[in-house]
């Protein structure tokens, strides 16, 4: 019984010190997507949400997120092609981060990795209403990566997210999106 209290105790001192390694924090920020069906243009979105760091050692983090985005599609010739969609979609990006001391106060940061997305709702004006499709079109995959620069708790990040799915929210496309965002770790 004793040895068991014991090996309980230590766990728990290895435990601990790992745990205090890893923060919380909230991020948000802004997009510009677009989709990779021809004679569409960029537009302008958000999005918010949070992350796990998962430090494994001093240079190498892992960080899910679960954001919450707003992205739109437009078509650049309305006579050509006129078509318009927008999504609001939770996005579970998991990054491999390398983490690089800059100097006592600030580090930079490179991610990479793969991303699954649920679009929840959104808009096509075609038919000017929320569009509605079957249960696995609301799903889309794909990589993501950029870098980061933190001070102490606070976050900026570039960000370039991809799906290697072609979907009915991108016009059949691929989606695209270029973000920029602050975040603070707790």
């Amino acid at each position: 019984m004793k040895a068991k209290l014991l090996l309980v105790f230590f766990s728990l001192l290895v435990a601990f010190p790992l745990a205090a390694q890893n923060r919380w924090g909230i991020m948000g920020g802004a997009n510009f997507s677009t989709t990779s069906a021809e004679g569409f243009k960029w537009r302008a979105g958000g999005y918010i949400g949070s992350l796990y760091d998962i430090r494994l050692n001093d240079s190498w983090y892992i960080q899910p997120q679960l954001l919450f985005t707003y992205e739109e599609n437009d078509s650049k010739d309305k006579t050509k092609v006129d078509a318009f969609f927008s999504q609001y979609a939770l996005t579970l990006p998991v990054l491999a981060s390398f983490k690089v001391r800059l100097n006592d106060a600030f580090s930079g940061r490179i991610n990479a990795g793969p991303y699954v997305q649920y679009a929840m709702f959104g808009c096509q004006q075609e038919y000017g209403e929320w569009w509605h499709l079957d249960f696995g079109d609301h799903f889309t995959y794909g990589l993501k990566g950029g870098m980061a620069v933190e001070h102490r708790h606070w976050i900026v990040s570039l960000d370039c997210k991809y799906s290697l799915k072609e979907n009915f929210v991108n016009y059949g496309g691929h989606g695209l999106s270029l973000s920029a965002g602050v975040g603070y770790k707790f």
